[in-house]
């Protein structure tokens, strides 16, 4: 698997989150093929990410983002969790949710991703990667025209 980035992050090894997250938060929990360049096209744009976790078992990333955000999260490209389940991807299966933080190199880390700015990013790059050259999208509709 590549974890491809245009960015440099840091990499924490370990299941702990980093020390910088607050105990109110709650997280958005997103599969890697739309997670990740969503992250890039974030930080290329200068949005401050805070930390994020990849699941390396279930392929997700687990952003976490401002307590509030539960309530008023409703993307059908990926779901928001509470506090209590935001260490994990919660994917299920016999196997636990394995992975690593990762964070951006910087002297004043954010602690959290902005809600806002996540969301319109996953709607932007799960739409680019929707109708892009050879995508399901494109396949369906040549055929039933």
């Amino acid at each position: 698997m590549t974890l491809r980035s245009d960015h440099v992050w840091q990499i924490a090894v370990g299941e702990q989150p980093p020390s910088v997250l607050p105990a109110d938060l709650a997280s958005v929990k997103v599969g890697m093929a739309l997670g990740l360049p969503t992250i890039d096209a974030l930080v290329a744009d200068g949005t401050n990410v805070g930390p994020v976790k990849y699941c390396l078992t279930h392929h997700q990333l687990v952003v976490p983002v401002e307590a509030d955000t539960i309530h008023r999260w409703g993307a059908a490209h990926s779901n928001c969790v509470s506090a209590a389940r935001s260490r994990t991807c919660d994917a299920g299966g016999y196997r636990g949710c394995s992975g690593l933080w990762v964070t951006r190199p910087s002297a004043d880390l954010a602690a959290l991703t902005p809600a806002g700015a996540l969301h319109e990013a996953l709607s932007l790059t799960r739409a680019r990667l929707r109708m892009a050259p050879g995508s399901y999208s494109q396949h369906r509709e040549a055929r039933c025209a």
